[in-house]
């Protein structure tokens, strides 16, 4: 098996994983700088990279991605002290196999490149590599696995349901979501169901025509007309009526809403996320 390439500008660093992957018996090869590492990838290939991101001239993500052009299969482990949004989501959406903050438990990083070992047998995706935007820190490990998920999930279309206390931030989540997904140049909107009374909450969302009830002087485009090619987000969804609940399921499933007073459907390409503070299974 090729060797396990450590790059890190800190001394100290590459010396704790030298000793601890020496003692688990895996090959290794360790280097000072992101450019030394470059030079080296000419004439060899490691079995998986294990990288600091903020390093004097190039970075680890300017690494990650020279890696990516050449040899996308092997798995890249960024390591950073920065423990914020903007280093995970760069690195997932680089192509990083995994975000390993500073400082980190020496049993856990061996282990994960043994995860990255076993990766690298099979194969790993290569990913593309939108801007990043700083938006959300935190080093808790509970943080950790909100950044990870947001980096996995900003490059799919899949619909997102965020759960947690009021206050907690889930508004921002949904937001860091759009921003590096490939529809972060259209609209984001957000709505909280919960502040809209329920008779006027059909038309907030799809829309109405001039007439449709007392008081529609002229046509409304809805939250999901507006946010065609982006990204609705319904703050609240658990407290939406079950008769709206229904609605918005026709809506993802048909891709398309019907305007109040209006017969013909409008086709539009909306990424959903709605976010609630309570428990849904046991409602």
């Amino acid at each position: 098996m090729k060797p396990v390439w450590i790059i890190d500008d800190d001394r100290s660093i590459r010396w704790v994983f030298e000793k601890a992957l020496a003692r688990e018996n895996i090959s290794f090869k360790a280097f000072s700088s992101a450019q030394e590492a470059l030079v080296a990838l000419q004439s060899a290939t490691p079995q998986v990279v294990v990288s600091d991101i903020r390093m004097p001239g190039a970075s680890g993500l300017e690494l990650l991605e020279k890696i990516k052009e050449k040899v996308p299969n092997i798995p890249v482990i960024i390591m950073t002290a920065y423990s914020d949004l903007e280093s995970a989501v760069a690195a997932f959406q680089g192509g990083a196999f995994e975000y390993l903050p500073k400082p980190f438990d020496v049993d856990h990083a061996v282990e994960l490149i043994r995860r990255a070992l076993e990766e690298s047998v099979r194969s790993s995706e290569q990913k593309l590599v939108p801007e990043a935007m700083p938006d959300i820190l935190g080093q808790a490990p509970a943080m950790q696995e909100v950044f990870r998920a947001i980096g996995r999930l900003s490059q799919s279309h899949a619909t997102v349901l965020i759960t947690g206390e009021s206050g907690t931030g889930k508004e921002l989540v949904a937001q860091a979501l759009h921003r590096h997904s490939p529809r972060a140049s259209k609209p984001f909107i957000a709505i909280n169901t919960a502040a809209i009374p329920k008779d006027l909450l059909e038309s907030e969302l799809f829309g109405h025509e001039r007439g449709a009830f007392t008081g529609a002087q002229q046509m409304r485009r809805g939250r999901f007309e507006q946010a065609d090619g982006g990204t609705l987000f319904l703050d609240e969804i658990g407290d939406m009526p079950q008769d709206m609940q229904a609605k918005l399921l026709r809506v993802l499933e048909s891709g398309e809403v019907v305007r109040l007073g209006a017969n013909d459907p409008i086709h539009t390409d909306v990424r959903l996320i709605s976010a609630t503070n309570q428990k849904l299974d046991d409602m």
